[in-house]
Order: C-alpha cells, then structure tokens, then sequence
C-alpha cells in the first residue's frame, strides 16, 4: 500500500459504494448496469470504482474519450468499455486494439470508422448516439439509423440517447422526456427489430422513469450517492462514497482587531483561535466558500474565516479544544451542512461539479469495514 500523505484527502467509502449498485441493480430489475465512470468516475478515481463494481457484476463501462478507455483498460481487461465522445481517426488503432466500443455520432462519423474497419479488415464495435432533444450530438433520423446500420465496416452494439430533463418533476419536462424516449423508439426501430440493444434511461431516468423500459440502463451521478436534482427526494438509499477531509496543522490564538488572509475580508471581533487547514481551491475546494462555509472537527463546526488560499485555509476553531492533528471534514457522508449537495445548492452549482473538481493531488483513500484497504496517490 501507497504511503497516505495526511494533508488532505478523499476517503471513497467502498461498502456505500456496494450498497449504492446493489440498490441501482434491484431498480433495474434486471437490467444490465452500464457504469459511468468518464472524469476519473466523477473525481472517486475509476480504477478504485470500477474494480469494486467489477466484484459486484457490473461488467459494463462508459468513459468519455479514449485515453480514459486506455487507462480502464488497465484495471478491466475484459470490461465492456463505451467511449461517449468523439474519436478522431488519428486514435482508431487505439481502439481496435483495446477492444473499445465508441460512439457514431452522426452518419460521416461513422463512415470514417467502418472505413478503417474495412481497411483493416474487421468490424468496429460502435454504439449509435440518437439526438432526441437534448440538441448536442447524435442522429436525428431512422434513414440515418439505417445508412449506419448498412456500413460494412460496423458492428453496431447499442443505439441510444440522453434525456435533458429526467430529473425534473415539472410536468413538461416529464412530457418532455417521454416524448424524447418515443422518439428513440421511432428512429431506433429497426435497431431494435434486429435484436440490437437500445437503451436511455440515466441516472434521472433510473430514478423516476422506470417504465421507460429499454434493455440496459446508465447509473452516473446516483453511484456515488448524489442526487441527479437536489429538489426531488431519491426513492432509493444511496450514500455519499466519497468524504473529504484534512487535518489541523497548525492552531494560532490572535487578538480582537486581527485581519485573517487574502484581501482583510474577516476581521476577528474578539479574542479568537485559528486552525490551519491544509487545504485550498488548488485541491478542488471551492474558493466561494471563504467567510461562507464550515468544516467540522470533532463533530464540531468551525465556520471558514477569510478568503480560501491556493493551498490552506483558516476557521474558527475557538472553545472547541481542537489539537493539531485532528481530522478536518470538508465533504461529509452525514453531516447534512457538508454534503457535497448541499454544499452545491450554497454555491449555486452541482454535486457533479464539485465532486469533479477534487483535483489530483488530493490522494484517493479507499476504505471498507471502516478501515483503510488502498491509497491512490496520482502523483
């Protein structure tokens, strides 16, 4: 095992890791579960995600470009790996010889990949994107579907598409992603006739729209335990996997009248004890916390007191009889005021975001029965 650096780090909490597929798999009723582990599965770090659910017979995965693909691999040899975006034709050797199954997105996109299919003299594994309303990238018509499906070079292993709004419980956002899901079925009947899979429902339509069918479904952001919309109650009971925590490296008793980091934006008003915390927004921790949030310590809250620095930070730590050393949580799996949500709701953004932002140098922990099993430091 990799040393821990007590700095700063993301502890990924495997057992709600397990708990969380478990739930999403008994949703599906009997679904396969395609696990979306794109941005290092949402900054928990894939390799560490992707081998657990791997034990729990998630044997499907979706990154978003290839070097992500090439980097799964590693972890999964046999995995079923689908690259979402775009792979140019400089990277097709790449993905033939990983074995990977990209996205066609439009009908020359695929030309170009049957192509080298041809020239090499295989068949390219591609899953056809359907754009049905979310306006981004996919084909918007059945000839299209079929134009691609006639490609000599293709084995087409999967048609499918993304709802905007599945998340939502407004009404016409509801209409809207049923009337998304008929379209799919219109452009995408012919794919079905021929026993080829055709699949929509993501972490939103897993959730509130499970008698949209299909023949697989895509577990994102409820994976790690987050809400897809902070409005809506989950029907399931997922957890938070990843907590964020540091530890207290230095404590400092300053007067009444003393001016706390960057800028002078806090000012002590009495007799007050700072605790250093050796973390900052380089480690992905929002900076628009500074003078808005809190850590706990101790099952304490310390309110964040100046601006947020680069690597550090400084709460208020005064009658709380906090030691060097002791254990700082940023994110929390059970303090409601730090859930990564709630967190988001304050800044005005979402979970996804800031679970994303955890940057490299934070050290991924994994942890199970409550003990430290694996450190992942990326650098």
């Amino acid at each position: 095992m990799e040393k821990l650096l007590r700095r700063v780090w993301a502890e990924i909490d495997l057992d709600a890791l397990d708990s969380n597929i478990r739930l999403i798999k008994e949703t599906a009723a009997g679904k396969p579960v395609m696990a979306v582990v794109k941005a290092d599965a949402y900054g928990h770090c894939a390799d560490i995600i992707a081998a657990e659910l791997w034990k729990e017979g998630v044997f499907s995965y979706a990154v978003s470009n290839i070097l992500e693909a090439i980097d799964l691999r590693r972890t999964l040899p046999e995995a079923q790996i689908v690259i979402f975006g775009y792979c140019d034709p400089e990277w097709q050797d790449e993905v033939a010889e990983g074995g990977f199954e990209q996205t066609a997105a439009n009908a020359g996109h695929a030309r170009m990949i049957s192509d080298y299919g041809e020239k090499r003299g295989i068949k390219m594994k591609v899953h056809i994107k359907v754009n049905t309303g979310m306006n981004r990238v996919g084909i918007d018509t059945a000839s299209e579907l079929r134009e691609i499906m006639e490609m000599p070079g293709l084995e087409i292993k999967g048609v499918y598409t993304h709802f905007a709004a599945a998340d939502s419980s407004d009404p016409s956002d509801i209409e809207y992603t049923r009337m998304q899901q008929r379209r799919l079925d219109e452009v995408a009947a012919d794919a079905r006739a021929a026993g080829i899979p055709v699949y929509s429902r993501n972490s939103g339509g897993i959730l509130y729209h499970g008698d949209l069918g299909g023949d697989m479904v895509r577990s994102g952001i409820i994976t790690y335990g987050c809400m897809p919309n902070t409005a809506l109650d989950v029907p399931l009971g997922i957890r938070p996997v990843m907590r964020l925590r540091a530890a207290v490296c230095q404590l400092k008793t300053v007067p009444a009248g003393t001016a706390v980091s960057y800028g002078r934006t806090f000012v002590t008003d009495r007799e007050t004890v700072l605790a250093v915390i050796p973390a900052g927004y380089a480690d992905g921790y929002s900076r628009g916390l500074s003078n808005r949030g809190a850590v706990y310590i101790n099952g304490q809250r310390a309110p964040i007191v100046g601006r947020i620095c680069m690597d550090q930070m400084m709460v208020d730590v005064t009658g709380l009889g906090v030691q060097v050393g002791d254990t700082a949580e940023l994110y929390s799996d059970t303090i409601d005021e730090i859930k990564v949500d709630n967190i988001a709701d304050m800044l005005g953004t979402i979970g996804y975001e800031l679970l994303c932002l955890v940057s490299k140098r934070v050290p991924r922990v994994s942890v199970k029965d409550g003990k430290i099993v694996d450190v992942k430091n990326y650098i």
